[in-house]
């Protein structure tokens, strides 16, 4: 497992904090969330290691195995039972403009209708699917509408190293965060998670059941992350002593 990407990868109550500072900061700033399939992607790139300035966990299997070894953190997932609607929340009461860029076009027009009806006060100045051929006129748009929040839903890799671009070629200060598959869930439904699926932590089981690529990861790549972070951890804590 990657040590660097271990360091960066922050404990959910800390996310309110670190949000506020970057709304306040003079400079621009990445974030975003990791579960064990984005993870094991983002550890092989140093460049999205260097270039994302948090990572929070998305879900409790990366939690516990981290908490194995290293300093407790707590998860921090952009959805509805977590962080998603206090961050959207605090974007609306700042008057912040936003672009939401990510999913399909359908998927994502739906998902800003649901979301303006969320948040009446919320500023969409932008958005656009995420299927993108040109990122420089993507940036150019969003700094002549002078964006201050942006929401990315692609999919790791591909959120990580747009957010970093933008990162690189927006003007001004601008929040730039990942959310995954959250455009596409809200488009489905504006609270994607049944009560009792959020009540008791089963949020990966009503995705493998309504998707087929969720399916695939947590069969075929999860256990696969599982055995190798034990066996690297295990490794590296042993060469300590």
């Amino acid at each position: 497992m990657n040590n660097k990407l271990n360091k960066k990868l922050n404990s959910g109550e800390i996310f309110d904090q670190t949000s506020a500072e970057a709304f306040a900061a003079e400079n621009k700033t990445v974030i975003s969330f990791l579960n064990p399939f984005s993870y094991y992607e983002v550890a092989q790139d140093d460049e999205l290691i260097s270039g994302v300035d948090y990572f929070f966990s998305d879900g409790s299997l990366l939690c516990h195995l981290h908490n194995l070894f290293l300093p407790k953190i707590t998860r921090a997932s952009f959805d509805y039972s977590s962080i998603a609607g206090t961050f959207l929340e605090s974007v609306a009461a700042r008057g912040k403009r936003i672009a939401i860029i990510g999913a399909t076009e359908e998927e994502n027009t739906l998902a800003v209708k649901v979301l303006k009806n969320q948040y009446p006060g919320l500023n969409v100045v932008f958005h656009r699917n995420g299927y993108i051929d040109d990122n420089q006129q993507v940036a150019e748009e969003l700094n002549e509408l002078q964006v201050e929040v942006v929401l990315v839903g692609m999919g790791t890799p591909y959120q990580e190293r747009f957010s970093i671009f933008l990162k690189e070629h927006l003007i001004s200060p601008a929040v730039i965060i990942t959310c995954g598959g959250f455009l596409t869930q809200t488009s489905i439904k504006p609270d994607y998670y049944h009560p009792l699926v959020k009540k008791f932590g089963l949020r990966w089981l009503q995705r493998i059941v309504m998707h087929k690529h969720v399916r695939d990861r947590v069969l075929k790549v999860y256990p696969k992350f599982i055995f190798s972070y034990l066996k690297t951890m295990i490794r590296q804590h042993a060469t300590k002593k």
